[in-house]
């Protein structure tokens, strides 16, 4: 019986935290891409829904421009969440635009709390604006 009770509990926790995604590596939704002018590099923001113990962050990219989207990549580039509630997540609240090949602007909400923020990602040199 006590064995019984063991693989149960086993059973039960795995099944949980399957449910709750906790194992899996979160899932990302593409919010937009774009291209510089020689279409060589791409910006890719994105929406990273990580499970029920880690928040949902925007983050962005900088990949070569054959590169397809991939479900389950971080971003490589920025990466911010909303601060516990204190900023509004949302599409609106970050954008980029290539100013150059080599250039690219990020402005976001200034309450964002950021976790990336690179100044340089595989040639191309990011500035960043809060608003």
């Amino acid at each position: 019986m006590r064995r019984f009770s063991v693989i149960l509990t086993i059973f039960i926790t795995i099944t949980v935290l399957n449910s709750c995604d906790l194992l899996g590596d979160g899932s990302d939704t593409l919010i937009k891409e774009s291209p510089n002018n020689k279409h060589s590099k791409k910006a890719v923001l994105f929406l990273r829904q990580a499970g029920a113990t880690v928040a949902n962050s925007y983050q962005i990219s900088i990949t070569d421009y054959s590169v397809e989207f991939d479900t389950t990549a971080v971003g490589n580039t920025f990466t911010c969440d909303d601060d516990h509630g204190k900023a509004n997540l949302n599409p609106k609240s970050i954008s980029f635009a290539w100013v150059s090949d080599n250039l690219v602007e990020i402005s976001y909400d200034g309450r964002l709390r950021t976790f990336l923020q690179e100044k340089k990602v595989d040639g191309v040199t990011l500035v960043y604006k809060t608003n």
